[in-house]
């Protein structure tokens, strides 16, 4: 990550203080940059309903545009799950950042987690094979 940076690994312990501390300020950073492109994309109007919401939001985050974050928030998943103090923090942290975003853009900003976990299960769907699955699920919304 050093000869990335075009610096040493002295200089990246000596500003970030340790690996955590990078790791989180890079996924902050992501997450930032994440969320600045979905504003520009999708300015905080309110859609007509949820269903609306989540098929936009997942056409989205199938887009070529945001497929790397999506394979970057997965191994953050992915970490935090196997317990990765900084990973979970930071997935605390960007999940928040969503829910206020997607409230932003619900008709019932109440039901923000509610669309969020049918995104995030979605997303999943999708990353093993199965997004069949997910579009029914879309689909079925639509009703």
């Amino acid at each position: 990550m050093a000869a990335a940076a075009g610096t040493s690994d002295r200089m990246l312990i000596y500003h970030f203080g340790n690996k955590d501390a990078l790791v989180g300020e890079l996924l902050d950073y992501l997450a930032a940059q994440m969320a600045e492109q979905l504003d520009d994309i999708l300015p905080p109007t309110k859609f007509e309903n949820e269903a609306l919401l989540i098929a936009k939001v997942m056409d989205l985050m199938r887009s070529e545009d945001f497929q790397p974050y999506i394979r970057i928030w997965l191994d953050i998943v992915s970490a935090a799950a196997q317990g990765a103090k900084t990973h979970q923090k930071s997935g605390r942290a960007i999940i928040e950042v969503y829910l206020d975003w997607i409230a932003l853009r619900h008709p019932e900003a109440k039901r923000a987690p509610v669309a969020l976990t049918l995104i995030e299960g979605m997303l999943i769907m999708d990353a093993v094979g199965q997004k069949q699955v997910s579009n029914e699920v879309i689909s079925r919304l639509e009703r």
